[in-house]
């Protein structure tokens, strides 16, 4: 045998084998935590839930499941996983929080198969986004893993919306966590960001160290708790929109409810909006252009109700206020000239707008109303 052949297979021999690795504990965990109702969970309005989304008769929060997730991505794919599954549920006096908590990949089985059968209890599932996350996600991790059968549709509440509709001019963002610190009054310590939950999974499933994700079941089970707080906060302050203290707010919810065409009630909250407040810092000279913003909103509902009285009145008022004025002129022309047939009076109003300093793009149209009232009075006095 040459000796070079032979030095290799020697070589082979004395290399040490590898030591193997230790094997890890698999096995779904599962968690079970109580707290205290929410203040009012139990006594949730009609109203409010209609406004906030809820379209599917009476709504009974003891079928309400509470649903979140933790994945191992933020996109729908074929490799992202949700590890971790939290739902929360009023039994008797108590409010109940479940956590089903993969340790492998080899888990999501018994995870997809303990939450279908706690979902076999519920009507109804509220989230913070799930309808374009967690419950797509899910429903293709069921079909992923040949448990189509076990996937159940529930009645479905996404806090998102409503939340953005009323917070999202005065926050800015409508995350959870801001919503919590800003308006719910909530403060975490030392929680976790949700951008590093994946790679905290990920670090466990290569070390196998569990106190890993402690801090993602600790903030899995808050963002539950959470549900139900914004639950309550959000149909209170749909149900009683007068009784919000920020302008911002109740411009908000004005604005959320004449979309919903409930124009009685966002007319009654856009004119507690509406409100002059004495300019004496940039909080209320804000507030101050919302109120005409508001003011405008009443124009408006006032219009598609053909209430034309009202309409004069509402563009009066912010005429003597100085509010938005280039548009304001404009619809008084307007109604000078289409429902008074007072073309002299129309062409005032227009006049007065041209130079109010009206916005570059409003001027061409501003001119072009000029002209053509300038040619219908030439043509009635011949």
């Amino acid at each position: 045998m040459p000796s070079g052949l032979r030095s290799r297979l020697r070589a082979m021999q004395t290399t040490p084998t590898p030591p193997a690795r230790p094997q890890r504990d698999r096995g779904l965990l599962c968690y079970r935590a109580e707290r205290n109702l929410e203040p009012g969970i139990l006594a949730l309005e009609g109203a409010g839930l209609r406004r906030i989304g809820w379209t599917h008769g009476v709504f009974d929060v003891r079928k309400c499941l509470f649903l979140d997730t933790e994945t191992t991505g933020l996109s729908h794919g074929a490799g992202t996983v949700a590890f971790l599954v939290g739902a929360g549920y009023i039994e008797d006096d108590a409010f109940i929080i479940e956590q089903f908590l993969m340790r492998d990949y080899s888990d999501e089985p018994e995870l997809l198969d303990k939450l279908a059968t706690l979902m076999e209890r519920f009507d109804s599932i509220c989230t913070f986004n799930g309808r374009t996350f967690d419950i797509p996600l899910l429903e293709v991790r069921y079909t992923m893993c040949r448990m189509r059968d076990r996937w159940r549709e529930l009645e479905h509440l996404d806090l998102l919306t409503p939340s953005r509709r009323a917070w999202k001019l005065r926050l800015g963002s409508c995350k959870l966590s801001r919503l919590e610190e800003m308006v719910l009054g909530i403060h975490r310590d030392h929680d976790l960001p949700g951008s590093e939950v994946p790679q905290r999974y990920f670090e466990f499933l290569k070390q196998g160290d569990l106190s890993l994700l402690t801090d993602i079941v600790r903030h899995n089970e808050q963002d539950i708790a959470t549900l139900a707080t914004l639950l309550t906060r959000l149909t209170a302050l749909y149900a009683h929109p007068e009784a919000l203290q920020s302008r911002m707010d109740q411009f908000s919810i004005g604005k959320a409810l004449e979309m919903q065409g409930e124009w009685t009630p966002a007319r009654a909250v856009y004119r507690i909006a509406a409100i002059p407040a004495p300019v004496d810092t940039l909080e209320s000279l804000r507030g101050n252009r919302l109120s005409a913003q508001a003011n405008w909103r009443i124009y408006h509902i006032e219009r598609r109700s053909h209430n034309d009285g009202e309409m004069r009145e509402v563009l009066q008022a912010m005429l003597r206020r100085g509010q938005m004025l280039p548009e304001v002129l404009i619809e008084l022309s307007k109604i000078a000239e289409h429902k008074d047939k007072n073309l002299r009076e129309a062409l005032e109003y227009a006049e007065k707008a041209r130079s109010s300093h009206p916005d570059p793009q409003m001027r061409p149209d501003i001119e072009r109303r000029i002209q053509r009232l300038n040619h219908k009075l030439e043509i009635q006095r011949r």
